[in-house]
């Protein structure tokens, strides 16, 4: 990969209008490209939920998925980075101990007036039935990227990098009958 003027641009997945989905605007010798790329959503719901449905201001919200990222960020050699790291753009599980199987996804969405950022769902999945909105954590950032991991205990973990500290972890709290973030060391 040649960076020319200090921006690279990848086109592998192009959105509509030719635009990479990938973008990256710094020097990969010195950055991870997570920590550089930037993402244009171009899609206009995700799993079937319109992007307004989500959020109100949002036009555009696309779910991160392998195909939509040059394959040389997300592998060295032929090893598949997040696969070694356990790290994956959506995971399936039943979160909230109930039968439902349920979908966590993250991605990138842009609301209508400009601003784009970093969005995390957790969505029903009914058999036959239509998603259902469970959870959604959404921040407006230039640093986009998100990954997931399943955590302990039904646990989801939400990562900001690929090789870094920035997690959180979100737990279905039985008590309050609701998706909560658990706090860190730090915060209690």
């Amino acid at each position: 990969m040649a960076a020319a003027g200090g921006a690279l641009v990848l086109t592998t997945a192009q959105a509509p209008a030719e635009q990479a989905f990938v973008t990256l605007d710094g020097d990969l010798k010195k950055e991870a490209w997570w920590a550089v790329a930037d993402f244009h959503p171009f899609t206009t719901e995700v799993r079937g939920i319109p992007a307004n449905q989500i959020r109100k201001s949002w036009c555009k919200a696309t779910e991160f998925r392998k195909d939509l990222i040059p394959k040389e960020l997300l592998f060295e050699g032929s090893a598949d980075v997040m696969k070694a790291a356990g790290m994956s753009f959506a995971i399936e599980g039943r979160f909230d101990g109930t039968a439902t199987l349920q979908v966590a996804v993250v991605g990138v969405f842009q609301e209508c007036a400009g601003p784009k950022g970093r969005f995390f769902l957790i969505l029903d999945q009914p058999a036959g039935g239509t998603p259902r909105i469970r959870f959604v954590d959404a921040v407006r950032t230039n640093r986009q990227f998100g990954a997931l991991q399943k955590g302990q205990g039904g646990s989801i973990v939400a990562w900001e990098c690929m090789e870094c500290d920035g997690s959180s972890v979100l737990k279905w709290d039985r008590k309050k009958r609701k998706f909560g973030w658990v706090p860190q060391p730090e915060e209690q």
